[in-house]
């Protein structure tokens, strides 16, 4: 009974703090959401990289945040990835989207798996993968199905959440897993944005993405 009380307190809590997060940002910056919903919408990846920036310092906190968000409910990150490698630099940009991608999907998976169990199997029998949830019980796979860039996070976050495996294995897996996904996902960005000067680098780019998509694609095939 206390371990089901603690549980309940704990899921409350972090609604709370999500909403109140949500709340503050609304309150201090009234048209934030409006405006990156729009840039997101029209693909203005120029606009999104410039009212990131507008925001100085605190440009850092407003890129982890949108992309914990993102990775949370289900949106797509791939906007706020592609804007940090030439915001912040090649390096920090990296680090930055990672820690931004790690924390929520954390966030994610536990959400899902004390909220929205229901929502998590309908999205994995939408997507056909109900026999697979034994399969990401392993770090290993687990592991693996992170490292894939623009792999769809919500699909194996729901996956996570219904199979076996345990908080701290998932974390471990997504922290190493998701290293050469946000690589790739934020130099491939950068690359594109300053295409006049790396297009050479960006096709290369797009062959390691197209390989990696190949043995991952041969190694699912090897596990059935």
């Amino acid at each position: 009974m206390k371990h089901s009380t603690w549980e309940k307190w704990f899921q409350w809590a972090i609604a709370a703090g999500i909403a109140g997060i949500l709340g503050m940002i609304h309150i201090f910056i009234p048209d934030f959401y409006s405006t990156v919903l729009r840039l997101t919408l029209d693909g203005n990846i120029d606009g999104l990289t410039t009212y990131v920036s507008s925001f100085g310092y605190g440009a850092v906190a407003i890129s982890v945040f949108m992309i914990v968000l993102t990775n949370m409910t289900g949106l797509p990150s791939i906007p706020f990835l592609t804007v940090n490698g030439v915001i912040f630099g090649l390096g920090p940009g990296i680090l930055i989207s990672w820690f931004g991608e790690v924390i929520g999907i954390e966030i994610g998976f536990v959400i899902m798996r004390t909220f929205l169990r229901n929502k998590a199997q309908k999205l994995i029998e939408r997507n056909h993968l109900l026999g697979k949830l034994d399969t990401y019980s392993t770090v290993k796979n687990m592991m693996i199905s992170r490292a894939v860039p623009y792999s769809p996070n919500v699909v194996f976050t729901a996956l996570a959440a219904m199979s076996r495996i345990s908080f701290r294995k998932h974390t471990m897996a997504t922290l190493i897993g998701k290293v050469p996904a946000v690589v790739v996902e934020v130099w491939l960005g950068h690359d594109l944005l300053k295409w006049s000067k790396h297009g050479t680098r960006f096709l290369i780019w797009v062959g390691i993405v197209v390989t990696m998509y190949c043995c991952y694609h041969q190694y699912r095939k090897h596990k059935k």
